[in-house]
């Protein structure tokens, strides 16, 4: 499957069948998200990966008692352990592992969409519970829990209308959203560019 098709069939999935994911698949995952871009390499994501179903309701009950996570055969628990990121970068390590975890997720998303799997993210949960049910080390924060398995009923293939380019994609200044097209693509390209930023 090629990245442009990947990142489309890429879905928030809610729904899963009962079928495990194999630990060849989810080394994969990791293995993708590792290669994720981090402030100042200092690689500080964390993964905790879940089948234990007690382990699953408990995070659930946390996440806002979501109980369609449970039908997930897996979460992965993304966290960021901020004792190298604030000897670095002081205040600014929360927001930085924030982001480096960010990244290191959209990863597993688009891998497992390449593997066949799907996932949901999900960051409304109680942190300081998470932390305690994982017995997560001080400073190691979790921020996203993704649910992974394998969809139910072509959810993926639901479409959901995208806020036009044009109403999101400034140039040079906030709100500036009139370009010379001609400045910034070759010829042949300009009537499809056009289009893509101008449509409303």
């Amino acid at each position: 499957m090629n990245l442009d098709e990947v990142i489309k069939k890429r879905a928030s999935i809610r729904k899963y069948l009962e079928k495990p994911v194999t630990l060849d698949k989810i080394a994969l995952l990791l293995e993708a998200a590792r290669t994720a871009p981090n402030s100042g390499n200092l690689q500080d994501f964390r993964f905790v990966v879940i089948n234990n179903k007690a382990i699953k309701n408990q995070i659930t009950e946390t996440s806002l008692r979501q109980f369609w996570m449970n039908s997930a055969p897996v979460f992965i628990v993304v966290c960021s352990d901020l004792n190298k990121l604030e000897t670095y970068y002081k205040e600014r390590s929360k927001e930085y592992g924030l982001q480096n975890a960010s990244a290191a997720a959209m990863l597993i998303s688009l891998k497992a969409v390449d593997l066949g799997l799907s996932t949901c993210w999900v960051n409304v949960f109680d942190k300081n519970a998470i932390s305690r049910i994982l017995r997560l080390k001080d400073k190691v924060i979790p921020h996203i829990v993704l649910t992974l398995g394998y969809e139910e009923n072509n959810q993926s293939k639901k479409k959901f209308s995208k806020i036009p380019l044009s109403k999101i994609t400034f140039f040079n200044s906030y709100g500036t959203n009139i370009i010379n097209v001609k400045v910034w693509a070759k010829e042949k390209y300009l009537d499809k560019i056009k289009k893509l930023f101008t449509k409303k």
